[in-house]
């Protein structure tokens, strides 16, 4: 079944979009983001590596846009349909997150050069890729030759501390010491939002990641969003907004953001799935997220972990006690509403404490392969089902040792259960999920086992279980029409030679 459903996304990826689909905006529930710190992924050419140093935690380690073009290919592979990179813009010193900015207009040297972002921009669009671009126009790098220049003053806010409590104090000091751009400054605007859409024109990038957002005031962002969509109307655009409250976090989103990041359900995740937690906390964030305005309930992107908080598994190499509960955590991340981003490394149970421990290079030798395996089955499955995209989410049974929800919206019901510490077998009459009968079309993810009978879902739930049951009443006499037959042995055979040169290819490296 998961070569199968593997197959169908293949081909749903090559064939060629109509004209009306081409130009239709795009609905960003539908997309899976994986977030990639570029000078930590891949090193894909090692003329650029200059003063990197692998293995110094706090310093350029050699990773660049040639070494995420070369695994464009395992990207897609997982499930993914969009790419998010860290800033490119050329940094001060030991910058290699890319958030001390230097010159925004040139690319650093240790990641590539203009020709290469473009490239790689162009070779993700050509395979379905999407690309979210990071950008922090919020704030320079310490030490900044523009503070004593004498040809930039009124450009950058007084030095002083954040109050937190103080939103006029968090727009208007300086973030861990950094240089806080006036954006109340026309110069200044004008130059950040010339810069934005040159870099849009330049590339071909399909959105940003708007750094620091929450320490922007709405009016910059109200006139940033403006100008960016007068030119650029579908670009998407993302805030990092750090809180975890939906009402302050809506605020953002009038001033113009087509979304923000979802602490609240990171924050959800953390207690939930902690080894002494709470599941029925995991299904709060979708009914909290109301306080984000009607209609822009599922403008969030949802993560389990990223570069600014540990490591879901921690710092140490997860026990099976920690790899199932991060399982658990995979198959709520593709099955919430809102956008999954997946952050580097998460999908091999990468371990990794506070930054910057947790952004170690991406490991292309090891890794979990079982952890791996079900992150391409649940993000594969969520592409082929509409109501995991777009659904409606309806709580179920909400417990401290059990968490079941459903996403209706399409022909499938997608009933989603997450098990505490004990086997179970849970009951779920079909209609509680809005069917009078229906049949059990697949299972999905590690520990479940279910069927239907007469009008009840039957599940058994090992401990610590995590999957989708999929219900629907086709009939079961239902045959693929004969065009989906041949497009579905079309696809078997592509995914099968994508495998063995995949395979290939990694052998030939791991010999170089």
């Amino acid at each position: 079944m998961n070569t199968v459903l593997a197959a169908l996304v293949v081909v749903a990826s090559l064939l060629p979009a109509s004209p009306a689909a081409a130009a239709a905006p795009i609905d960003w529930r539908d997309e899976a983001i994986y977030m990639v710190m570029t000078d930590r992924f891949r090193n894909g050419d090692p003329s650029n590596d200059l003063d990197s140093v692998p293995g110094k935690a706090d310093w350029w380690q050699g990773g660049d846009l040639q070494g995420v073009i070369d695994e464009l290919d395992y990207i897609k592979s997982l499930g993914m349909t969009a790419i998010w990179i860290t800033p490119v813009a050329q940094q001060m010193k030991g910058g290699y997150h890319g958030y001390w900015t230097l010159d925004s207009y040139t690319i650093d040297p240790h990641l590539g050069d203009m020709a290469k972002l473009q490239e790689l921009v162009r070779k993700a669009h050509e395979k379905n890729l999407k690309v979210v671009l990071d950008v922090v126009p919020n704030h320079l790098g310490t030490g900044h030759p523009w503070l004593s220049d004498g040809t930039h003053v009124g450009w950058f806010h007084p030095d002083c501390p954040i109050n937190f409590a103080d939103q006029s104090s968090v727009e208007n000091c300086w973030l861990a010491g950094l240089p806080d751009l006036n954006t109340e400054n026309p110069v200044v605007r004008a130059y950040l939002i010339d810069w934005a859409n040159w870099l849009i024109e330049q590339t071909g990038v399909d959105g940003f990641r708007v750094d620091a957002a929450r320490h922007l005031s709405k009016d910059f962002l109200r006139s940033f969003t403006t100008a960016i969509r007068a030119k650029h109307p579908s670009f998407w655009i993302l805030g990092e907004v750090y809180s975890s409250g939906y009402r302050y976090q809506s605020g953002f989103l009038d001033a113009g953001l087509d979304a923000v990041t979802d602490f609240g359900t990171y924050d959800s995740v953390r207690i939930g799935l902690d080894p002494r937690g709470n599941l029925g906390q995991l299904t709060t964030s979708p009914s909290l997220a109301a306080d984000l305005g009607a209609g822009r309930e599922d403008a969030r992107a949802i993560f389990i972990d990223n570069h600014d908080v540990p490591r879901f598994v921690g710092r140490d190499s997860p026990d099976e006690a920690t790899k199932a509960r991060l399982e658990q955590a995979l198959v709520y991340l593709f099955t919430m509403p809102g956008t999954p981003v997946l952050y580097y490394g998460t999908e091999v149970a990468l371990p990794g404490g506070p930054d910057p421990d947790d952004r170690r290079p991406m490991p292309w030798a090891g890794g979990d392969e079982d952890v791996r395996q079900l992150v391409r089955d649940v993000a594969m499955l969520r592409q082929a089902i509409p109501s995991l995209r777009r659904g409606s989410f309806d709580e179920i049974a909400s417990e401290r040792g059990l968490a079941i929800y459903d996403r209706r919206g399409g022909p499938d019901v997608a009933v989603v259960a997450l098990n505490g510490d004990e086997q179970r077998a849970v009951d779920v009459p079909l209609a509680k999920l809005g069917l009078a009968g229906g049949l059990l079309h697949r299972t999905v993810g590690p520990g479940i086992r279910g069927t239907i009978d007469g009008s009840t879902l039957r599940m058994t739930l090992a401990p610590r279980a995590a999957g989708i049951f999929l219900v629907g009443a086709a009939p079961e006499g239902f045959v693929l029409p004969l065009w989906s037959m041949l497009l579905l042995g079309i696809a078997v055979v592509v995914v099968a030679a994508a495998v063995i040169v995949a395979r290939a290819r990694r052998r030939f490296l791991h010999r170089v």
